[in-house]
Order: C-alpha cells, then sequence, then structure tokens
C-alpha cells in the first residue's frame, strides 16, 4: 500500500496553506476526549478507571485545544494498561481515521524490524558490517567496510548525508538509493562521531530487502503490521523499489499507539512476541556517547520514558514503569522546532495526572 509523492510539493502547499491563515482560528472548539469503541480491536476505558485524575487529564485537554498554546496541534491520545482512556482531534474529528505522515518517527519502525529481523536469525547482530551485507553498493574508500549496523543505528556511520541537502535529492535520485547513500564521503571515522541523517535508515532498509528477500514494507506487513491489525497505511517508496527507512510512512493515530503498546508490553501482542524484550531494552537505551540517542529512539530517563520522535512534533511516548502510551500529531510540515518541542508539556501535564 506504499505510494510515492512529491515531499517537496506537499511541503510548500502546507506551509503557503498556514502562512495564509493568519489569526484565524482553525481548531475545533474544547470537546470531550472520551474515546469511542469503533470495533477496531481497542478496549476502551476512562482515565480514572486506569489512575489518572480525571480533572487533571481535562486540563491537560484544554489546553491542548488551545490556538495560541498548540497551534500546529492535531491529535492527542493516552493509553494505559493496554485501554485507550482518552482521544481528542481538535482540527477535524475524521483525523481518527486517516493517514497522518509521521515523518522521521519512521525511524522508529526501522528499528523495530532491525530487531525482528535479528530475532529471527537473518541478521546476526548489530556488530555486522553494512559491506557483509550489500557489498556492491559500497565505492572504493575501505574505511567505510569498517561501518556496522550498530553505527547505521546510532547515526555514527560519519556518512556526509544533510538533510537539508541531500534527503530530496534521495528522494529524487534516479538511480540506486544505497549507492548515492554509501557513496557520500565520510566526514569522521565510524563509530567517532554521531550526525543525523536520512541516509542511514535507508541502509537499512536495503540491509532488510537484501536478508528477507521482500521489502522493508512486506516484511512490517507480515511481520508487524499483520499481528498488530494496522490494515491501512502508506509507505512511500524509492523509484528503485527500496522502502524508504527514514520517512514516508503514514499512519492513522489509533495505529501509531498500537505499535507504543507493543513497544510497553516489551514486544508481545494478544500472547505472541513479535519482537523481543531484549531488542526493546537495547534499542530504546542510550547507545552513543555522543548523544542522547538510541537505535532511531530517543531515551528520556527523567521521565521513565522514551519515544519516537518525527519533524513537527509526531511523537510516541512509551512509559514502561506506568504502562502508559501517549501520542501526539501535528503539521507534519511546519518548521516550528520551538512549537513541536511544547508538546513535552502536554506529556508531562498526563504524566502528573497519575494517581495510582
Amino acid at each position: 500500500m506504499g505510494s510515492r509523492r512529491s515531499v517537496l510539493a506537499t511541503t510548500l502547499l502546507v506551509s503557503m496553506f498556514l502562512g495564509c491563515l493568519g489569526d484565524l482560528d482553525i481548531k475545533l472548539p474544547y470537546d470531550d476526549y472520551a474515546p469511542e469503541d469503533i470495533g477496531d480491536g481497542w478496549e476502551i476505558s476512562t482515565p480514572e478507571e486506569q489512575g489518572f485524575d480525571e480533572d487533571s487529564i481535562t486540563r491537560v485537554y484544554r489546553r491542548f485545544y488551545s490556538e495560541d498554546l498548540y497551534p500546529t496541534i492535531h491529535s492527542l491520545l493516552v493509553v494505559r494498561n493496554g485501554k485507550l482512556v482518552a482521544e481528542a482531534y481538535c482540527r477535524d474529528k475524521n483525523e481518527r481515521d486517516t493517514f497522518h505522515s509521521i515523518q522521521s518517527a519512521t525511524k522508529s519502525i526501522t528499528s523495530i524490524l532491525v530487531g525482528i529481523a535479528i530475532d529471527k536469525g537473518l541478521i546476526d547482530s548489530v556488530g555486522q558490517t553494512v559491506y557483509h551485507f550489500i557489498p556492491e553498493y559500497f565505492d572504493n574508500d575501505t574505511r567505510k567496510r569498517e561501518i556496522t549496523l550498530h553505527h547505521v543505528l546510532t547515526m555514527e556511520t560519519g556518512l556526509d548525508f544533510d538533510n537539508d541537502e541531500h534527503t530530496e535529492k534521495l528522494f529524487n535520485y534516479g538511480g540506486s538509493s544505497l549507492k548515492y547513500v554509501l557513496h557520500k564521503p565520510l566526514v569522521f571515522l565510524p563509530g567517532t562521531d554521531w550526525y543525523y541523517g536520512d541516509g542511514n535508515p535507508q541502509i537499512l532498509s536495503g540491509v532488510i530487502q537484501r536478508v528477507a528477500g521482500v521489502s522493508e514494507e512486506e516484511f512490517a506487513v507480515e511481520n508487524l503490521f499483520g499481528p498488530l491489525g494496522i490494515t491501512r497505511y502508506q509507505w512511500e517508496t524509492h523509484r528503485d523499489g527500496l522502502t524508504f527507512g527514514a520517512f514516508g510512512l503514514w499512519l492513522r493515530p489509533r495505529d501509531m499507539a498500537k505499535v507504543g503498546r507493543l513497544m510497553v508490553q516489551d514486544g508481545v501482542w494478544d500472547g505472541e512476541e513479535i519482537v523481543s524484550a531484549e531488542w526493546i531494552s537495547e534499542s530504546t537505551k542510550e547507545q552513543t556517547s555522543h548523544q542522547t540517542y538510541g537505535y532511531y529512539w530517543y531515551p528520556w530517563e527523567e521521565q521513565g520514558t522514551f519515544y519516537a520522535s518525527g519533524h513537527g512534533g509526531q511523537l510516541i511516548y512509551i512509559v514502561p514503569e506506568e504502562h502508559i502510551v501517549v501520542v501526539i500529531t501535528a503539521d507534519s510540515y511546519s518548521n516550528s522546532r520551538a512549537l513541536a518541542s511544547r508538546f513535552d508539556e502536554l506529556f508531562t501535564g498526563i504524566m502528573n495526572a497519575v494517581v495510582d
């Protein structure tokens, strides 16, 4: 169900749309946040039944609807003990059932899929080199042959991939996306520094396709989306047939919450292990001394959480000790990092509402 669309055109249109809104109100009036049972596999509960102070949750949702505080936000969902307890869509109630670009939170899905491939024995360990799997895409710089899957997962490959300059070029590149990434020069030796780039997850998409014999998207359908009941989505592919590992995945907010629920349940879904608890533990803890970063997940030890993050404020927070998942979606192409970072305030407000 993947599709190719022009990211640049979409970004431009959305930016023009937001710029033309001016001071117009674009949010609905504050409304109830009680989830509706629509038979999609979610068990519905209330904040009070799951150990939240209901008045505190109400205050969080009133802030969520604020035009001034959070003008770019779209949805806020809260799950505890596997039950959906609060859910609201402040722009359009129909967004519950429509796809939303999760941007770089796609990387966290790629991380899960690497873990599944390791669990299945398709990959021995993250210590294996990329060259072992796809040697034909390397150039003559033999130093690159030392790049391991660990380096790729921690953004420590050293490849000179600048998202502002190279992501659009990767998207539109006419040849092999793997060759495009792996032929970038090294700006530091693998493992010696941290450099966030969309090229790294594309390497993993290629490795998954090589070891599994199917695209990353097809591997996800069989081993992740299918078991979780995620039947509707879009995932963009490069013209060379590789799924984009860094971005391009569109999910419904409730399905984003399913991913969070899988993580908080140590990789088990309906009694079946989808991904090992060992991988979840490894991938979500700090894996590099150069940055607070795991394997495409962000640890936040002070809050006892880790989270997936996408441009503009696409967020899946997981709090294992409290069995809590919080999902936020916002304007996917908003360039306001200050606004996106403030979404942590909503998450903190939800955590402060825990009474049991």
